[in-house]
């Protein structure tokens, strides 16, 4: 039986995916092959070292991939692996003109998405659950006694020495407490705003809370990072740009806390089992997508506001133009649940 999954969304999607790739992999045990797994550049960051993969096929479809012929190349590259079923998590017209134009017998994705044309089963897409959840209902059709399972990731030995070395370099010490804060985001209302993050990072510093604060993010996060440090009369030292995600995976899992917005490195945290503190402006828990995981704290604006959410993925710019949702947010709000959750370890 070869299995293929498909999951070309964005970082944190792949990372909700983990428990139905483990999950595909235990209903198919019997078989020779562990599922492949159709994704983007970031996606096989993503994915690296997963054991219950059996090989990850990277479609650049911003990049060098983009296009028609591109396209039709990779359809015909899947038609001569001959995959018997195609587990569709990214719910395109593009996913699923793809698996049907690679003739796979058996392609089951979940019904009203935009590319459900082309699937031969389709099941309901259970809205009241968290993503990682819902995503396990693609395989009720093959396991109805599914159950759930904690996303996750595998740095190995070389991303975990990088993270080592990070920590020795900036006189890190592993008896300390450190915080983690990923300021960044892909949209900008999701940005908690970079003063705020350097006002509570200030405060946890200074009452002895935490004993360091490491800034995660990519490098053009870099900026930043920098603002918020200069900022902060304290021990704050930024990994934006360290490394690849896999990195920024080892470096959270060797901290107390991380405080992030509704972006990846919360996803990326709750899959290393590190807590959790995110602060959700523009979105919403109900979305469904919230940090997978038992200690995970969301933080959310007190006021009413009937503008939330402004889309699934928060705007570039506020609609409103004021960006209320996260300004309202008071930085020894963060601190008070930051506090909280550092005590309770």
């Amino acid at each position: 039986m070869k299995i293929l999954i498909v999951q070309t969304a964005f970082i944190g999607d792949c990372i909700l995916t983990t428990p139905l790739i483990r999950r595909v992999r235990e209903t198919f045990r019997d078989s020779s092959d562990a599922p492949t797994v159709l994704t983007t550049p970031a996606g096989a960051g993503v994915f690296e070292n997963n054991p219950h993969i059996d090989e990850l096929l990277v479609f650049d479809k911003r990049g060098k991939d983009r296009g028609i012929g591109a396209f039709f190349g990779l359809a015909n590259g899947l038609l001569e692996r001959n995959f018997d079923i195609a587990i569709l998590p990214h719910r395109s017209f593009r996913t699923g003109l793809l698996t049907f134009m690679a003739r796979i017998p058996e392609r089951i994705g979940f019904k009203k998405a935009p590319g459900a044309l082309f699937y031969t089963d389709s099941t309901r897409r259970p809205m009241g659950l968290h993503e990682a959840e819902r995503m396990l209902a693609l395989l009720t059709g093959l396991n109805p006694d599914i159950e759930p399972a904690p996303t996750e990731l595998f740095p190995g030995e070389v991303r975990r020495d990088k993270a080592r070395l990070f920590f020795e370099e900036a006189g890190i010490e592993s008896s300390g407490m450190t915080i983690a804060i990923a300021p960044g985001s892909v949209w900008g209302t999701k940005r908690y705003p970079p003063q705020y993050y350097a006002k509570a990072v200030d405060a946890l510093l200074k009452g002895g809370y935490a004993d360091s604060a490491i800034i995660i993010g990519g490098t053009n996060d870099s900026d930043l990072a920098g603002e918020i440090i200069e900022r902060v009369d304290g021990r704050i030292f930024s990994a934006a740009g360290y490394g690849d995600i896999l990195t920024s995976a080892a470096i959270i899992e060797k901290c107390d806390l991380l405080i992030g917005n509704d972006s990846s490195p919360g996803h990326i945290a709750a899959a290393m089992k590190t807590p959790v503190l995110s602060i959700f402006g523009p979105t919403t828990t109900g979305l469904g997508f919230v940090p997978y995981g038992e200690k995970v704290r969301v933080i959310e604006p007190h006021i009413q506001l009937d503008c939330r959410p402004c889309s699934p993925h928060g705007k570039m710019t506020c609609p409103r133009g004021d960006h209320v949702c996260m300004t309202s947010i008071q930085p020894e709000r963060v601190v008070e649940v930051a506090v909280e959750m550092l005590e309770l370890g």
